[in-house]
């Protein structure tokens, strides 16, 4: 009776200790929750390039300066083949070193009919476009050898 006891002990703990766990993963940084107006603004400052109207009252000075007619149009051109915004995507605050207490720097991903593309919007503290840059694509970091 010792043996038929030992026995179903042996069978009922060999799968528990076979059982491997993997070890577990880290959480990810949750990204801070969008500010609706710096994502009213991004949506707003897309739309306004994509039809090739930007309103340089809501651009820094030294941002304005930068921007000449053919870069507005070249750009409209170039987002407006991407069709209508969908929707957008906010994928989180940017963090650049050095930026001036007040201003951030964010980044969202422009859904529309024909493809996305990434917005990056800088803002100054006092909500005036400090920089913007659309790309297709984003860097990846590469692993140090």
């Amino acid at each position: 009776m010792l043996l038929c006891a030992i026995a179903a002990l042996a069978i009922v703990t060999s799968p528990v200790q076979a059982r491997r766990h993997a070890p577990p993963t880290p959480s990810p940084t949750p990204v801070p929750p969008a500010n609706p107006v710096v994502t009213q603004m991004a949506r707003r400052q897309f739309v306004l390039w994509q039809a090739g109207r930007i309103d340089r009252t809501e651009y820094t000075a030294s941002l304005s300066a930068q921007i000449d007619d053919a870069k507005v149009q070249q750009t409209s051109t170039d987002l407006g083949a991407l069709g209508a915004l969908l929707g957008l995507q906010y994928l989180g605050p940017v963090p650049i070193p050095g930026i001036p207490p007040g201003a951030g720097v964010y980044l969202y991903k422009m859904n529309c009919s024909n493809g996305s593309i990434y917005e990056q919007l800088a803002l100054d503290a006092s909500g005036k476009v400090a920089g913007i840059v659309f790309r297709d694509t984003l860097a990846t970091p590469t692993p140090a050898p």
